[in-house]
């Protein structure tokens, strides 16, 4: 189970500097970042790669449990050859469950921020929309209460020419 710890702090060199970027991105950089941070998050998300991260988070989750299961095992008694052993595998077991858990907590908040800062982006999308239509109902409004001020419209009045032609098509009937 040692070596299969070491492989663990490897995705972390990718997965803890992506989630300190989505953290500054959200926390104290604007939206332009936020959209350039959400398109390279969204390579591990929102395209078939995300597949492979899930088998990948869930062959993690079974080496974490796995760690975890070596941490509480009974200690055996002996020399102190066995124990030292024991203690080794003891602490290895609880380094490999650390590092582990550390990966599936950023994979799943890697996730998680992606989809809040797309949604965010949507919502000042929808909210820029409707503050405009409502700055141009606003003006189309203010035209018609000016209008309505001036007066009443003039009626236009129907040209007789289209009497003329009723006229006629009655006749021929």
């Amino acid at each position: 189970m040692v070596p299969m710890v070491g492989l663990a702090y490897w995705p972390l060199l990718l997965w803890l500097p992506l989630l300190a970027v989505q953290y500054a991105a959200v926390m104290f950089l604007g939206t332009g970042m936020q959209s350039a941070v959400h398109s390279i998050t969204g390579i591990f998300v929102d395209t078939p790669v995300c597949g492979l991260m899930k088998i990948v988070w869930c062959v993690m989750l079974v080496l974490c449990l796995d760690c975890l299961r070596n941490v509480f095992k009974p200690g055996v008694t002996g020399g102190t050859d066995v124990q030292t052993a024991q203690m080794f595998e003891s602490y290895a077991a609880k380094e490999g469950a650390l590092v582990l858990a550390v990966n599936l907590a950023s994979m799943a908040a890697i996730q998680a921020l992606h989809v809040m800062i797309g949604r965010c982006a949507k919502l000042e999308v929808d909210r820029d929309t409707m503050k405009r239509q409502a700055q141009a109902a606003g003006e189309f409004s203010k035209q018609l209460m000016a209008e309505s001020k001036e007066g009443k419209a003039p009626e236009t009045k129907m040209p007789e020419e289209t009497k003329e032609k009723e006229d006629e098509l009655r006749k021929r009937n």
